[in-house]
């Protein structure tokens, strides 16, 4: 798949990346380029559009903005017109919509929206036929890229290492506690949304299967529990050219880095994923306002940490509590006192702009190879 569509963009039926783009952009323009925010309701208001307007490189939606609490009535329908209008907005074929659709319980498309029944990943693994998971894989694909998302936050390549881990194994997020199960699985996921033109995300780097705690609630320390073995799959997948990007989780491993949890991480990021593993493509960070973070950091310095480290999207969900200035402008405003105080380069900016870019030129305006079906 990824050879057809590097031919595509040879021939030009895709859009292809002019290297140096960045330099047409204001420092605010490059910094709101390595942010995707999330948004409250489910159309475009002026809140959304003063995000699109300064430039954020996407938006995530949630259940929430599937289905308003008044009325879920037609909800698939308005989340189509919304992701449509979302893109239309925004202007550029880069402009990411993303959502997390694995199935099972992180399940934003559901049945009472209108959207065909998706399966957990453990489920997946334990049938473990590859027909029945290229089969829930384009019943995922089809249902992101129907509804209108350019990138779908999946899958979940978390070795099952503790079964109780409230994050992964406990909620059948994992297909596996095989690595090599997990990678073919996982592989197979992937194919079929490429199949639609479909973005994926390998998750959560370096592994958060044998984690005791949840990262959304808090400090997450695997030093203990984490092994070599959970890097398998992302391996398996990078060198087999079935990597997008990687998701980083916030997980704290001393035997890494003695310092900061992964999403901070240089020697993580930098060290282990692009220099060890080898990949060079786009890194993402989970969600910045999960407690591992927004409780031991402040929006600033993770900021900082994460950009340095060598993180390209950053993800803030939702508005900060306590202020009333848009997530987006609080970020934009931060990164460019960074840059300017010479904490950042400006062309640690670009080159995460370039790999951005060069990724959504392959997939985010393709919606489906039938050629290949």
């Amino acid at each position: 798949m990824k050879k057809f569509l590097a031919i595509m963009a040879i021939i030009g039926l895709f859009p292809t990346l002019s290297f140096g783009q960045s330099d047409s952009l204001t420092l605010e323009q490059k910094a709101a380029r390595m942010i995707i925010v999330g948004m409250r309701g489910n159309t475009i208001n002026a809140a959304v559009k003063a995000d699109i307007d300064r430039g954020v490189a996407g938006i995530i939606l949630f259940e929430h903005n599937i289905c308003p609490v008044t009325d879920c009535n037609d909800s698939k329908a308005r989340l189509g017109r919304l992701c449509r209008d979302l893109r239309d907005y925004a202007g550029r074929s880069s402009f990411i919509v993303s959502v997390d659709q694995e199935g099972g319980r992180v399940n934003r498309l559901k049945t009472k929206y209108g959207f065909p029944t998706m399966i957990s990943a453990e489920r997946i693994g334990k049938i473990n036929n590859t027909d029945t998971t290229r089969k829930y894989g384009a019943v995922i694909a089809g249902a992101v890229s129907d509804a209108g998302f350019n990138v779908n936050f999946t899958p979940c390549v978390d070795v099952d290492v503790n079964p109780l881990c409230p994050v992964i194994g406990k909620v059948e997020r994992s297909y596996s506690d095989n690595e090599e199960t997990v990678a073919r699985h996982a592989s197979i996921i992937i194919g079929e949304h490429h199949k639609k033109g479909v973005v994926t995300s390998l998750k959560h780097f370096p592994g958060h299967g044998s984690s005791q705690v949840d990262s959304h609630k808090g400090f997450t320390d695997v030093t203990n529990s984490w092994s070599e073995r959970e890097l398998i799959p992302f391996k398996k997948l990078i060198d087999n050219g079935m990597c997008d990007m990687v998701m980083v989780g916030h997980l704290f491993n001393s035997k890494i880095d003695p310092v900061y949890p992964a999403t901070l991480s240089k020697k993580t990021i930098d060290g282990l994923l692009r220099t060890q593993l080898g990949w060079n493509g786009v890194v993402i960070t989970d969600d910045m306002h999960m407690k591992a973070i927004s409780e031991n950091y402040t929006l600033e310095k993770s900021l900082e940490l994460a950009i340095n480290a060598g993180i390209d999207l950053i993800i803030l969900s939702s508005n900060i509590p306590g202020h009333t200035d848009p997530v987006s402008k609080e970020a934009i405003d931060a990164i460019c006192r960074l840059v300017r105080s010479g904490k950042i380069s400006e062309s640690r900016l670009d080159e995460s702009i370039e790999r951005v870019e060069t990724l959504m030129s392959q997939y985010g305006d393709s919606k489906s190879d039938d050629q290949e079906n």
